[in-house]
């Protein structure tokens, strides 16, 4: 990672141009870069092309497996899916410039809380965004999505954080298997009653909301 830096021009391994190193996407979870934000034209249109896809990278240029066309066909980067991070805040032992890379929006438990006994959904298949909205099943607006909680010793996502508000004390963690998206809304098998009911499970946010709680 030393090599790769914003603003590295991109070469494509058909020698074609393929824009220009934009941003980084860190786990902040297992704090890894998982993808680079490349801007793939002056339009402004960026892509994700995951890390395993550069094959070379030096201050000069980074080199990727991808064609031009594949490379601008890649999966668009929708910015509102993921965390920036707090001022002041950085990526501890990753190379990566203040201001470079965004984060997941991937919290995990507080240590001592198990998530065992929980159904666990593989990441990448939850088809559900950040700032969803959330509906329970007797039909009140509960909020919208802010984020999924994650076991840190598989990375499944077993709930999904529920924001009510701008103030993080509304969060609730509701369980995923509760959850069925209908058109974008989440759409909770569970009563606001059922909601407000759940046990609190402290969430440890890793550097992107102030959680005075977290060690």
């Amino acid at each position: 990672m030393t090599e790769l830096r914003p603003g590295a021009p991109v070469v494509c391994v058909d020698g074609a141009a393929g824009g220009h190193v934009d941003a980084f996407v860190v786990d902040p979870v297992t704090m890894t870069v998982t993808h680079v934000v490349v801007a793939v034209d002056h339009l402004g249109t960026r892509v994700l092309l995951p890390l395993d896809a550069v094959e070379q990278a030096s201050a000069e240029e980074v080199r990727v497996s991808r064609t031009s066309e594949q490379l601008f066909d890649g999966e668009r980067f929708d910015e509102p899916d993921y965390k920036v991070p707090e001022e002041g805040w950085h990526a501890h032992d990753l190379p990566l410039d203040p201001g470079s890379y965004y984060l997941e929006p991937f919290a995990s438990p507080l240590v001592g809380w198990s998530l065992t006994s929980h159904e666990r959904v593989p990441r990448g298949e939850v088809a559900v965004r950040r700032g969803a909205e959330v509906v329970s099943s007797d039909g009140h607006h509960l909020g919208h999505i802010d984020e999924f909680l994650v076991d840190p010793d598989d990375g499944h996502i077993t709930h999904v954080v529920v924001r009510s508000g701008l103030v993080r004390h509304n969060d609730v963690v509701v369980p995923v298997a509760s959850a069925r998206v209908d058109a974008g809304t989440v759409r909770l098998e569970l009563t606001r009653s059922d909601v407000e009911a759940l046990p609190h499970l402290p969430v440890r946010r890793h550097g992107h909301v102030h959680d005075a709680t977290a060690s």
